[in-house]
């Protein structure tokens, strides 16, 4: 298998959000985040948000599977 991308998905809460929750895709980060990095990256968006509460991050990896070598 071929590391293609690793992908995160936010969510964060907030009363202005029509269902309160809202969880948003980055796509393209470094292929394996620290948790340090994880959090340095939720703690910018916290200062960019309008008063959202951070509830948690998936972390998510896409590989390439070459079946026919």
């Amino acid at each position: 298998m071929n590391w293609k991308k690793t992908s995160i998905i936010v969510t964060m809460g907030n009363d202005k959000y029509p269902k309160k929750v809202k969880a948003t895709t980055y796509n393209n980060i470094v292929q394996d985040p620290t948790e340090e990095q994880i959090k340095a990256f939720v703690d910018g968006l916290l200062l960019l948000s309008d008063g959202d509460v951070y509830y948690s991050t998936q972390v998510i990896k896409h590989d390439l599977v070459n079946v026919a070598e």
